[in-house]
This record gives C-alpha cells, sequence and structure tokens, in this order.
C-alpha cells in the first residue's frame, strides 16, 4: 500500500469523498484499450464499479499532427 493510501486511510470516514483514480490507455479510435487501478478510493466494490464503467465509455478521437495517438491517461472517478 502506498503511503498516501495509508494517510488517507486513517482520515475520519465519511468526511471526505475519494475518487478512484484509474489509468485508461486509449487507440486512436478513442476505444479503451486497457484500464488500471491507479489509486483506490477505499471500497473495492465502487473501484470495481469504476474499472467497468470507464471500460463501457468512448472518447474522442486522438491526433497528434499527421500521426494518431495511442497513450496512458489518468482519470478521476467518483461513484456515489
Amino acid at each position: 500500500m502506498a503511503l498516501i493510501d495509508k494517510l488517507l486511510a486513517r482520515s475520519t470516514p465519511g468526511t471526505q469523498k475519494r475518487k478512484t483514480i484509474v489509468r485508461v490507455l486509449l487507440d486512436d479510435a478513442g476505444h479503451v484499450q486497457d484500464v488500471v487501478l491507479k489509486m483506490s478510493c477505499g471500497d473495492p466494490a465502487k473501484d470495481a464499479h469504476a474499472l467497468d464503467e470507464v471500460r463501457k465509455m468512448r472518447f474522442a478521437r486522438g491526433q497528434l499532427g499527421s500521426g494518431t495517438v495511442r497513450r496512458w491517461h489518468e482519470l478521476a472517478y467518483a461513484a456515489d
């Protein structure tokens, strides 16, 4: 467990909404190729829900100049 996760786990429950941070790999068409949990919100069920929802998302086509873009992006997902 990362130090930041340990420190956040000590905070008083319910005083702060935690978001699930995920890394998502998009292809040049904006389709999700892979999703990885970067930081947990503290609730495994919410983390799993966030990963499932991000896998279903579609994003705008990415291009830089004349080449296509396939790279990782970070997203914060808050499930209420």
